[in-house]
Formats: structure tokens, C-alpha cells, sequence
């Protein structure tokens, strides 16, 4: 079924020892490059889809596409049958080309038009997050069948600087409210499926996860007491980090203790997105111009790069953090100056990083940017005419191999179940 989505041609497949640089080296001669562009470690995700299955056994993991929906990611998470938590009837879309089936999808947006929620009725997409009560009424209207995800705020302590909270936004109080809302559900005739936070991204306060579980647990135990007897999910949200120094390990073990309290019949989820694209993507960016100025402070180089913050850093806009680069090849000198980085459009606004010390680069130089698959090409457009950053793809050889045999047995299990 869907391992026939991927095959050979639309990836270059490189020997085990190949490094990263060699691969953005060989990138910029073959094509006599000049734009920005990324390049995919698609083997880094299966790693990182694997680790997850094989550390948190029981937390079902649903892709949260709008952090980087790329096609090939899509599809190589969709031939190893994960599921994909989706925001709008285009991800949905998205998604189901690539074989995924409405069972593998939530539809996990609280707000929603009304003629989304037609959509998802029409597709079969019918587990579907909610935190306030005209969305209930709403629902009952046009898709009474649906399975109801009451979404409460469950807001992480996280101090790190790069830090999303999404409370602010979504998820009901979980005491009142939330009672409030399961009484609603059950007077109306829905089905209350389960119930869902989310405790900001990303998230350095893992034990956010182990108090929204806690407080999960008590809703489940209000609901049942005036009689929702359909409860079968527990969705934890997302905020997993995704960087190349993340390990798994601390994150899982407080998250299982958490898990192995629950009922069993109880399905935990959840919606990671950076931890699955975060460290599979490298941007290579070209210096095109430079301008050098001296003044009291001394010399001070400004930098005009081929991406900015309109194609890759908007993060750097928001100042939600500062990503310095690492020439990919040798700067002629070790001293630094104060430096700033332009992007390529004409607002002042499209800086990556201003007055910051760097060893001098010249023009033709190539810039590089790891830990690049975050909110970083799902949030790139157009702007002044300048396209963002084209992705090639890639896989090791052994790690291809490894992918071809895992899809042949999704292939065969899902034969089996049709039969």
C-alpha cells in the first residue's frame, strides 16, 4: 500500500559514511548552486519515529504537520503507518493522498468553520478537539456522529527563550469549565471520546505531562459519574524538543511512569512535530554581498544573505531565538568582528542576527544552520518575489535498506488485514 509512495528516484541515497558537509558540498558543484536551499536526513526521522515507538510504547504519535509538511516527510511517516494530527481540511487532504486512513487523524483544531467540520464529516475524520461550548453546539449541528476532545490549558513552567504558549490562546480551565463542558456533551448526545492538553512548545518542564495526565485522569472520573461511558483517549499534546542534543530517555520515562497509572483501556496519543523534522533539516545559505564599515568601534561587517527571515527565521522576527551560523568552508582567519546578517528582501526588519561576533566571511561563502525543521519552511513565503529554500532529499544506504524492510512488513500486515 503506501510504501509504494517512496521509492529510490525521488531521494539520493548516499554509503553510511558519507557526512552532512560532504552532501551540501557536492550539492553546491553539481548544480552550480546559488540559492538557499535544505537538505532532508530523511534517515533521522525513521530514527526518531523508531525511538519514540520503541521508549513510549504506549503514547501513539501523531505527526503535527504544520510544523514542516513537507511531501517526502509526509510520505515516509505515512509508509510507516504513524498517525498525523491535523489543523485544517488542507492537511487533511494532505495527509489521506498518501493512503493515511481517517482513523490515523485528529482533527485537532478547537476553533473550527463550520463548513471544516462538513469536511470532516464527509472524508470520516471524526475525532475532533473542542474547549468551548458553541463549538459543542456547533458540532451537534453539523456533525453529531464526531468524537468529542474536550482540550483544557495545561501550561508548562518552561523557561527556555525559543517557548510557544499556547494557552493563551486554547484550552478551557480544567476544573469548571471543563466539567461545564462535559455536561454539555453529554446533554446534547455527543460522544465524549476523551480529553486533550497541550503544555507549550517546546517544552523543558516534562513534568507538565505527568499534571495534564493527572488532571485527565479526574475529568474521566467526573465524566463516567454522570454516565460518559465512551471515554478511550488521552491526548498529551506536543512541545517534545526535536534539537540534535535532545534525548528521549528522561522525557519517556516520566511520561510512562505517568501512562502506567492509567486504565488500560485507555489509548494515550500525542502531536509531536519538532522532535520528529527539528534535526533532520540543514539550511546552506550563500553570501551574495558584503558591505564593510568603520567607525569609532572599528571595522564591522554587514553580511546579504539568500534567505532571511521571510524564508526560514521567523523565529529571529519574533525574537524567539538567535541561530548563529557555521561556514561550510574555512573562514581565512580565526579573529572575529561585529557582524550583522541580512536576509535577501528590501525591509530592515529581514535580519537574522545583528551585531554579533563572527570571523570574517566573503562573498561566495556558504553559511550553514542545523537543527532547521522546525517552523522554519512552513513558515517561509514569498515575499519580494524571493522563493524559499528548495529541500533535497537524502537517505544512507543502510537506513534505506532498514526503511524498504519495515514498509514491506506494514505492506504485508495491512494485506492481511484486508483479506
Amino acid at each position: 500500500m503506501s510504501s509504494s509512495l517512496i521509492n529510490g528516484n525521488e531521494i539520493k541515497i548516499y554509503e553510511d559514511q558519507v557526512k552532512e558537509y560532504d552532501i551540501l558540498k557536492e550539492i553546491i558543484a553539481s548544480r552550480d548552486q546559488e540559492d538557499a536551499f535544505y537538505i532532508l536526513d530523511l534517515g533521522d526521522i525513521i530514527k526518531k519515529h523508531r525511538n519514540w515507538l520503541k521508549k513510549m510504547p504506549r503514547v501513539v504519535p501523531h505527526f503535527a504537520i504544520k510544523c514542516n509538511p513537507d511531501p517526502t516527510v509526509i510520505k515516509i511517516l505515512a509508509a510507516m503507518n504513524a498517525s498525523f494530527d491535523c489543523a485544517s481540511p488542507q492537511e487533511i487532504e494532505q495527509v489521506m493522498q498518501y493512503g493515511v486512513t481517517p482513523d490515523r487523524i485528529i482533527f485537532a483544531n478547537p476553533t473550527k468553520c463550520p463548513s471544516q467540520i462538513k469536511f470532516a464529516k464527509n472524508v470520516g475524520v471524526d475525532k475532533m478537539t473542542v474547549d468551548n461550548e458553541l463549538e459543542l453546539y456547533k458540532i451537534k449541528n453539523l456533525f453529531p456522529e464526531a468524537k468529542i476532545i474536550i482540550r483544557f490549558r495545561c501550561d508548562s513552567n518552561s523557561n527556555l527563550t525559543k517557548f510557544i504558549n499556547l494557552g493563551i490562546k486554547f484550552g478551557c480551565d480544567p476544573g469548571d469549565e471543563a466539567n461545564k463542558l462535559i455536561q454539555i456533551s453529554k446533554n446534547l448526545g455527543l460522544t465524549l471520546h476523551g480529553f486533550s492538553f497541550h503544555v507549550g512548545s517546546p517544552c523543558s518542564d516534562f513534568s507538565a505531562y505527568t499534571y495534564g495526565i493527572e488532571i485527565c485522569k479526574h475529568l474521566i472520573v467526573f465524566a463516567k459519574s454522570i454516565g460518559c461511558k465512551d471515554i478511550k483517549i488521552i491526548d498529551i499534546g506536543g512541545g517534545f524538543p526535536g534539537d540534535s542534543e535532545f534525548r528521549i530517555d528522561e522525557l519517556a520515562n516520566v511520561i510512562n511512569d505517568a501512562v502506567d497509572k492509567l486504565d488500560s483501556d485507555i489509548q494515550v496519543v500525542s502531536e509531536p512535530g519538532r522532535y520528529y523534522v527539528e534535526s533532520a533539516f540543514t539550511l546552506a545559505a550563500y553570501i551574495h554581498s558584503k558591505r564593510t564599515i568603520s567607525d569609532e568601534n572599528g571595522l564591522r561587517h554587514m553580511y546579504f544573505a539568500n534567505c532571511g527571515v521571510y524564508s526560514g527565521f521567523i523565529e529571529e522576527l519574533l525574537n524567539l531565538c538567535s541561530r548563529h551560523p557555521i561556514s561550510l568552508f574555512n573562514p581565512v582567519s580565526d579573529k572575529k568582528y561585529l557582524s550583522t546578517l541580512w536576509g535577501p528582501t528590501l525591509d530592515s526588519y529581514d535580519c537574522i542576527i545583528k551585531d554579533t561576533l563572527l570571523p570574517e566571511f566573503q562573498i561566495g561563502d556558504w553559511l550553514v544552520w542545523s537543527d532547521m525543521g522546525a517552523y522554519t519552511s512552513s513558515l517561509a513565503f514569498k515575499f519580494n518575489g524571493f522563493e524559499p529554500p528548495v529541500v533535497y532529499p537524502f537517505i544512507r544506504k543502510s537506513q534505506w535498506e532498514e526503511f524498504c524492510d519495515i514498509t514491506r512488513y506494514n505492506m504485508n500486515y495491512w494485506l492481511c488485514k484486508l483479506e
